[in-house]
């Protein structure tokens, strides 16, 4: 069975749209998911562009705390290479406190060179500092005590006062496809996350059998592999605003161009968003997402779930550049008219499920 995840991105690509309207939205959009089952709302963090306005997942985990009772919360992902580990390994500790034991990790090494530069990082050095960083993080979380010493990091004994005598890892997802990265999930049982944005089915097949080779090659079995997908959805009966969605994703897609780069084109925070090389028309970018009607989205979901045999699927439906209004209507029907026809696919947690039953 698949557990639900709403994935909230927070970008400001509509200038006439505020930071504190898409703030206000976000949470909206978590309470929502929280009444329809959805098991984690996530959050992602970037930095110095409008491609997202949160520079602090964590911050998003506290604040949504109070807001819910039941999601579960986490960072997707924790940029580990940005972080200083003794430090945000107390702050997660305290995150877990402030949500009475729902927060969820979402790890990953950064890849945009700009946040990599602004924070005096080697690119280079990412996979060895998130792994060094990862086994601090495990090391506070489950013992309440942190003694490392690493390449990068070097840690004298020290104690954790809101975690005095550790507890149990929560459950851990990770986005990256390295062999040295996914054998860290082997060892410890952990969720790879793949997103396959813009791109179809069967990009994402081929992206899981890399992520199924390797993790074989690291000594686990592939047949029972845990797997978080991500996926674009908008419902919408409107053929005009499902045009429009499909915009947005195109936007998602050429701001990779610039992110990719140290020196992104920018006015002011706000990328330059050209067309991509070689860019695929319109229509490829509607019909590579799922966007379209309850009918269409559930048919296009319940086709990619039975392929990938995901256990996780994580819902991008906050596209920026379309209104709070719309955001939540669609979001409303997939609640209504898209996951009863999933009904045998997904687990649905909370009030939702006792009702079904």
């Amino acid at each position: 069975m698949v557990k639900l995840g709403l994935f909230n991105l927070m970008g400001l690509y509509d200038r006439n749209t505020s930071p504190a309207s898409v703030l206000r939205t976000t949470v909206d959009m978590v309470r929502m998911a929280e009444e329809l089952g959805f098991d984690i709302a996530w959050f992602a963090e970037h930095h110095f562009t409008n491609h997202s306005i949160c520079p602090s997942a964590l911050l998003m985990v506290a604040h949504c705390a109070p807001e819910t009772s039941r999601i579960r919360l986490g960072p997707g992902v924790l940029a580990l290479p940005f972080y200083q580990p003794l430090r945000v390994v107390q702050e997660l500790a305290f995150v877990d406190l402030m949500t009475r034991g729902r927060l969820v990790l979402g790890l990953g090494s950064g890849y945009q060179p700009y946040e990599f530069e602004r924070f005096q990082i080697a690119p280079e050095q990412r996979y060895e500092r998130m792994l060094e960083a990862w086994t601090i993080i495990e090391q506070g979380l489950t013992t309440g005590t942190v003694a490392f010493e690493g390449q990068h990091y070097h840690v004298p004994r020290t104690e954790l006062s809101m975690r005095p005598f550790g507890l149990a890892m929560p459950e851990v997802f990770v986005a990256s496809s390295n062999p040295q990265v996914l054998a860290r999930m082997v060892q410890g049982g952990h969720t790879p996350f793949m997103s396959f944005g813009h791109r179809g089915l069967a990009a994402a097949s081929q992206f899981r059998e890399l992520i199924a080779q390797r993790w074989t090659d690291a000594g686990g079995n592939a047949a029972a592999m845990p797997l978080a997908i991500q996926r674009y959805i908008y419902v919408t009966d409107c053929a005009e605003e499902a045009t429009h969605a499909a915009a947005c994703v195109r936007n998602l897609a050429r701001a990779a161009i610039p992110l990719s780069r140290a020196q992104p084109i920018k006015d002011g925070p706000f990328l330059r968003l050209m067309p991509l090389n070689d860019e695929p028309p319109l229509d490829d970018f509607l019909e590579n997402a799922v966007i379209g009607s309850a009918e269409y989205c559930a048919e296009r979901l319940h086709h990619e779930l039975t392929t990938l045999q995901p256990s996780h699927l994580s819902c991008f439906m906050g596209f920026a550049g379309i209104g709070r209004r719309e955001t939540l209507a669609s979001m409303e029907r997939f609640g209504s008219d898209v996951m009863p026809q999933l009904e045998s696919l997904l687990h649905i947690c909370g009030p939702q499920a006792q009702d079904a039953a």
